[in-house]
């Protein structure tokens, strides 16, 4: 076992037994009810499951927006506003979209990727046969074809927005191939090949991520060819399909 996957074991065996500790002081009594209101919440749950994937490679994206959501809907519990919540947190929300958006630009400009924002048309043909994908759509839509034959995975950011990614034409490269999708306020199709076996790892907060293909008894899943996704989708979407 890698040092992640123990540091990982540890930290989930050690929130197992938090929770256990708090429901029986709950249960006797014993835990005050200001404590209780605070750290049995589904803002702390958040926060919870968001510090448990930072100690995650593969899902340090998705652990830090998590934390973030949940640090960000805890305020209103610690501290009684003399405004609504909500006059102040949709502005906040896009305050953070749009410095989302500058730090990305920013960090992808001249790098030739893919940016669809307020207003774009819907991109409906648009062929990449590149080992990467980095797709970020904001408040509009974006189609892409890949026809690489050694595809290796990327990334699809979807704020307020929708990416379809048609990968039936592609080929997985031999080693370990993921996709990380971000979803807030929107949604990412995917559609593979029928032989692919794709493993979803996606957290879903009031949303979800599925994979709606059907098996299929004359195709068999290719063992080799394995695309793992991952991320988290807020208020969003996905799934995967096969024609």
């Amino acid at each position: 076992m890698s040092t992640e996957n123990r540091s990982r074991t540890l930290f989930f065996a050690i929130i197992v037994i938090a929770a256990g500790a708090l429901l029986l002081l709950r249960g006797l009594g014993a835990l005050p009810w200001e404590v209780s209101r605070i750290i049995l919440s589904w803002q702390m749950l958040l926060i919870v499951i968001g510090v448990f994937n930072i100690f995650s490679t593969q899902h340090k994206v998705s652990g830090y927006i998590l934390v973030g959501i949940g640090g960000f809907f805890m305020i209103d519990k610690l501290f009684y506003l003399n405004v609504g919540f909500w006059q102040v947190a949709w502005p906040l929300v896009l305050i953070g979209v749009g410095i989302a958006i500058l730090l990305n630009h920013h960090k992808k400009l001249g790098r030739g990727f893919r940016y669809n924002h307020f207003g774009d048309e819907h991109n409906e043909s648009n062929d990449d046969d590149g080992e990467y994908i980095d797709e970020v759509t904001v408040f509009s839509g974006t189609e892409k074809t890949i026809t690489s034959k050694n595809f290796r995975g990327g990334k699809i950011t979807s704020i307020f927005g929708g990416t379809e990614i048609n990968l039936t034409q592609a080929d997985l490269s031999s080693e370990r191939n993921y996709i990380e999708v971000v979803s807030i306020f929107g949604g990412s199709t995917l559609i593979v090949p029928p032989h692919w076996d794709v493993k979803v790892e996606v957290t879903a907060v009031f949303g979800g991520f599925t994979d709606k293909r059907y098996n299929r008894p004359d195709i068999e899943k290719d063992s080799t060819k394995v695309l793992r996704v991952q991320g988290v989708v807020i208020f969003g979407g996905g799934e995967i399909k096969s024609f």
